[in-house]
């Protein structure tokens, strides 16, 4: 049975856009829910401001960003990085360097 618990069936996947509120995203990580964020679509500043900010409540939760592409990142807490499901996903849409 699939375990709906678990940190990938938790996960937010998002298209960052001129519209993202990046403190939306922080009160996501600080009730636990990873984040998928895309960046493709966002200019480079938009893209380092939500980063920066977003690593400083990763740092705050005990968490780790993990980059999947060069636009393309995850944030979660240690703990869900463990979690198999999402382990999973991103080492099978980690771009290799």
């Amino acid at each position: 049975m699939f375990n709906k618990k678990n940190a990938l069936n938790r996960a937010l996947f998002i298209k960052v856009d001129d519209q993202a509120d990046v403190y939306q995203f922080s009160d996501a990580l600080l009730k636990g829910t990873p984040l998928v964020l895309n960046f493709q679509k966002t200019d480079a500043e938009t893209a380092n401001h939500f980063i920066v900010f977003l690593s400083g409540i990763i740092y705050a939760i005990d968490g780790m960003v993990e980059m999947l592409s060069e636009k393309i990142f995850v944030f979660a807490t240690k703990k869900d990085l463990k979690d198999s499901a999402l382990r999973t996903f991103i080492e099978d849409n980690k771009e290799v360097e």
